[in-house]
């Protein structure tokens, strides 16, 4: 698989590596990106969602369970700390549907206002609701609606859509935004995205097929990674590379330069089956991009949403940078996961695993001076220029 210029964290840790080099020598830095949820609530309810144990009413009374909406006061002061520590992007996510919270229009404009990169996952059901559609174009730097299959059919039967036949709805605002950006000259990249599970795997080319037509950048296919929650054990290789891949041939070839694929993910998939290429010893691409829930709880990133023994604080307490700056607190978090449970209740293939790596590497390499960090500067300029939105780590 060709390595995608747009889905490729180890080399976005390169690409923000003043940063990364500010946190290895001091323990502090601002974060490059913050992952927000604004909503843990969700009017979809995917067979392989990673926050499932958040929402889902099979795990109601648990402590982790929650479907809070951000409140406005919280949100916009979190965009005002955002601002004051030139933090450089945010993911809107969840949690939940991000667009469920009916604040978050007025977040975006905040924030691009402020220059501030942004980016969104979502179903793309409730643009039309809140009249999100100038707002998107005109503020974000990315959109990414998530499909995960290739028919109606299948799509309303994963995604478990509470009853209703979202497939419509989907398309339709998909349409509608597309045409909105050619208003503004294609001003945002538009794209859309398939999980890669055993209920998806059979409609990969369905779904190239049907979108190998619409104006988009990108159709991203990524594999499922089991959480912990879900017992934490991946799928077994072949089903990659037997099922999985000759799939994704044809669908490569329908898609042309449109076609991504998370490749790196892949390769770890085809690694040792305890580690998963996890050799670092340190979670340090976390401390670029912490995540925030919509429970208001400052989580060391999106895998550890909802569990409170990997908060370093809540935003209905205190602001998010006094949280951040409370260095005291956030070394005892990550003593916790580094030190006294080496990894152990960490999802294996997490989502900082890639900055893991990037991050342990320059750590030792400045450490063992194999290399300088004049010369890690300077790769930083060349490489910025290769990538597509290289703040998004």
């Amino acid at each position: 698989m060709k390595e995608s210029k747009i889905f490729n964290p180890q080399s976005k840790i390169i690409a923000n590596v003043d940063r990364a080099i500010e946190h290895i020598e001091t323990g502090y830095t601002s974060p490059v990106l913050v992952e927000v949820d604004p909503s843990n609530a969700c009017n979809h309810a995917c067979s392989f969602c990673l926050s499932s144990y958040i929402h889902f009413e099979k795990y109601k009374g648990t402590e982790t369970f929650s479907r809070a909406l951000m409140s406005r006061e919280v949100l916009m002061s979190l965009c005002e700390d955002f601002v004051d520590m030139g933090v450089k992007a945010i993911n809107w996510t969840g949690g939940g549907e991000p667009t469920l919270n009916r604040h978050l229009k007025e977040a975006i404009e905040y924030c691009g206002k402020n220059n501030i990169k942004m980016g969104m996952f979502t179903n793309g059901t409730l643009f039309d609701k809140w009249d999100m559609f100038e707002a998107l174009v005109e503020n974000m730097t990315w959109v990414r609606i998530s499909v995960d299959a290739g028919t109606r059919e299948t799509y309303n039967g994963v995604r478990r859509a509470r009853g209703r036949q979202d497939w419509d709805k989907m398309v339709s605002n998909l349409q509608k935004l597309i045409e909105v950006n050619k208003t503004y000259n294609n001003k945002i990249d538009i794209g859309v995205g398939y999980v890669i599970s055993p209920d998806t795997y059979s409609e990969i080319v369905d779904f190239a097929e049907f979108f190998s037509d619409y104006d988009l950048s990108y159709c991203q296919y990524k594999p499922e990674i089991v959480i912990r929650e879900k017992g934490g054990e991946q799928r077994e290789l072949e089903f990659w590379t037997e099922k999985v891949n000759p799939l994704l041939t044809q669908a490569e070839k329908i898609l042309g330069d449109k076609f991504q694929v998370n490749g790196y993910k892949f390769e770890d998939l085809a690694m040792d089956r305890e580690k998963f290429g996890r050799d670092y010893k340190q979670c340090l691409g976390s401390q670029l991009s912490p995540c925030i829930g919509a429970d208001g709880h400052v989580y060391v990133c999106t895998n550890h949403r909802g569990w409170k023994q990997y908060s370093y604080g809540n935003l209905y307490e205190d602001s998010f940078k006094s949280i951040w700056n409370n260095l005291q607190k956030r070394r005892e978090v990550m003593n916790l996961i580094e030190n006294v449970e080496c990894f152990k209740n960490c999802t294996k293939l997490c989502k900082p695993h890639e900055s893991n790596k990037a991050m342990w590497k320059i750590q030792q390499d400045l450490k063992n001076k194999r290399v300088t960090k004049e010369k890690l500067l300077e790769d930083k300029s060349i490489i910025r220029q290769t990538l597509k939105h290289p703040d998004f780590i």
